[in-house]
């Protein structure tokens, strides 16, 4: 492990032993989870943001929230101020949402536009960043437009799921994805519909909620609807990602995809028409996946302690799928899986924060998930 130096903050703890102790743990023989201070301190918060959130692909959103050429959406992941934007041509851009004058917005929200301009002093940006506009400067010697372009990111698609990447050195998605894309290939997200969103806010750390995500080792005690089919789960962590297998069968309605092809999508093997996939991919993307409906998670830290999650609902583009009848059932359903969940994790953190708080050891068999997240931030904030 290298020797991490910790810059000088206010908020960095002078006893830095829980982070610079650290080290890989073995699943079967000695996995714990982290030390407290991982899960509410500003400077680990700051690591994260540094070292994960700005050197990983992370997601930020569905292209359907983009609407052709001149449209744009805004995000800020990990409170780092981000305009997403469809070119001329239709080709995405995301740029910092940062006006290079004095730090104004240059998007708010939604739309479609012809330029980015800023709501402060009305600098005006092409959608490929590139300064246009720039009121009573005229007097300004020797000003250099091009120096005041706004500050690209790097974006990038698997189908419909859009990701950024903060480090302009940074490999390519496709790296950081490695085998999901072939194995989900005949799901074929792009002729899926979002259909509903739904925005949760917890006072929890976002690692938090990534781990509850990763493992079903608190489904039959916090979900009780779910506990017939635990002996039936099959999981693997590896690489990037978490990946859950749950026989179909505990939403409302699921045994109708079987009678009803407009409910599901075509294409799919026997073995994926018959099982509910959970996916987790590091740091911020996750799924719940069945024939004939998805969510899509996008896991928004907002501070050491507060996270926001985007729930995306995701059916087939039929009107069948679409349609009250289909989607009011399982909306209500799902909604109240996670309401179980989050009733439950600001409970975990207020003890984490205890005094009385020690690490425990993570089951190899229902926490494979969590241990692998763990090693992935714990990896990426000591080998800085």
């Amino acid at each position: 492990m290298v020797n991490l130096i910790p810059k000088p903050t206010q908020d960095s703890p002078d006893d830095l032993a829980w982070l610079t102790g650290w080290r890989s743990r073995s699943l079967h023989s000695e996995a714990i989870t982290l030390p407290a201070e991982m899960y509410y301190s500003p400077y680990a918060y700051e690591l994260e943001q540094t070292h994960i959130f700005g050197k990983y692909w992370y997601y930020v959103g569905h292209i359907s929230q983009l609407a052709g050429a001149g449209s744009y959406f805004t995000v800020e992941i990990a409170q780092q101020p981000l305009v997403i934007v469809q070119n001329k041509v239709g080709e995405l851009r995301a740029f910092y949402n940062i006006c290079t004058h004095r730090a104004g917005p240059v998007a708010l929200g939604s739309g479609k536009c012809q330029r980015l301009t800023c709501l402060y002093h009305a600098w005006s940006f092409d959608l490929e960043g590139n300064l246009r506009g720039m009121p009573d400067m005229e007097a300004a010697e020797g000003f250099d437009g091009a120096a005041h372009a706004l500050t690209p990111v790097q974006v990038d698609r698997w189908g419909p799921f859009i990701f950024v990447n903060l480090d302009p050195t940074g490999e390519p998605l496709l790296v950081q994805l490695g085998e999901l894309p072939e194995m989900f290939q005949r799901y074929q997200f792009d002729r899926w519909a979002r259909v509903h969103s739904v925005d949760y806010w917890t006072d929890t750390n976002w690692k938090l909620y990534v781990e509850n995500n990763a493992e079903n080792y608190h489904e039959p005690t916090v979900h009780p609807s779910l506990i017939k089919y635990y002996n039936h789960i099959t999981a693997e962590a590896r690489y990037h990602y978490y990946l859950q297998k749950t026989p179909l069968g505990h939403a409302p309605g699921d045994q109708r995809f079987l009678d009803d092809p407009d409910l599901y999508i075509p294409g799919l093997t026997p073995e994926e028409m018959a099982n509910i996939s959970t996916m987790s991919f590091f740091p911020n993307f996750a799924w719940i996946v069945s024939p004939g409906w998805a969510i899509i998670y996008l896991i928004d830290p907002q501070g050491p302690v507060k996270t926001r999650v985007r729930w995306d609902w995701l059916v087939p583009d039929t009107e069948a799928a679409k349609s009250p009848d289909n989607l009011n059932p399982l909306i209500e359903y799902l909604d109240t899986i996670q309401q179980e969940d989050l009733k439950l994790l600001p409970e975990v953190q207020k003890r984490i924060q205890s005094m009385g708080y020690k690490p425990g050891r993570l089951s190899p068999t229902r926490e494979m998930g969590t241990h692998l997240f763990q090693e992935l931030i714990m990896n990426a904030i000591t080998s800085a």
